[in-house]
């Protein structure tokens, strides 16, 4: 099966449900979000009640990993902490019926990486100097990392970090591609299809919806 590895959604659910509808070939085909599905746009709520109505549909195909900001907010609830963001999501699946409790039990569910032979697909990639990629809570771990990047001997694709121009970026000494190009900016929302040898076949993108904005 091709993978299917879409950017940095933020709350975009409109523009989210476009390019699944555009472009997702949802009978040969893995979905994969690099995560930071919630926060800074305007349908946090939304796009989690989309994704797991997804997720349920098509338990094996879809595939959603763990970003900074759904880290914070488990982390924010796990100290009984009341940021702002983390209250506004609160209200916004209380108002849409979502239980928050379990809603903040399926972000913790979801895993740091998605990996074949050929491809590792995380949050904020492999930082070159990294002691311990994937803990949770490093600063240059796979969720918080804005370092340079490490070769590990296998493609890279990540989010986290918004790409000059609103253009997905290709780093050929990390072999590592970084998709995320800004769609709660109003830029677009970038997917990379390609097979599961790590080649390359599209570049998609599409642009935010004003609903997103």
């Amino acid at each position: 099966m091709n993978l299917l590895v879409v950017g940095d959604v933020h709350g975009c659910v409109h523009t989210l449900k476009a390019f699944v509808k555009n472009h997702w070939n949802d009978q040969d085909e893995f979905l994969i979000l690099v995560g930071d599905v919630i926060n800074k746009g305007r349908h946090s709520a939304k796009t989690l009640k989309y994704l797991r109505k997804l997720k349920n549909e098509f338990p094996y195909a879809v595939h959603i990993l763990k970003g900074n900001h759904e880290q914070m907010a488990l982390d924010a609830m796990a100290q009984n902490e009341r940021p702002g963001y983390l209250e506004r999501l609160k209200r916004d699946m209380l108002k849409r019926g979502l239980s928050y409790k379990r809603y903040m039990a399926w972000l913790h569910s979801w895993p740091l990486k998605w990996e074949n032979p050929y491809i590792l697909i995380t949050h904020a990639g492999v930082a070159l100097h990294a002691r311990d990629p994937f803990n949770p809570h490093s600063s240059r771990g796979v969720l918080h990392n804005r370092s340079h990047l490490k070769n590990v001997g296998k493609l890279q694709l990540f989010g986290h970090v918004v790409q000059e121009d609103g253009q997905p970026r290709f780093f050929p000494e990390a072999n590592a591609w970084g998709i995320d190009t800004g769609a709660w900016r109003g830029g677009s929302l970038t997917g990379l299809r390609l097979t599961r040898r790590g080649e390359i076949l599209e570049i998609l993108r599409e642009p935010t919806v004003d609903a997103d904005l």
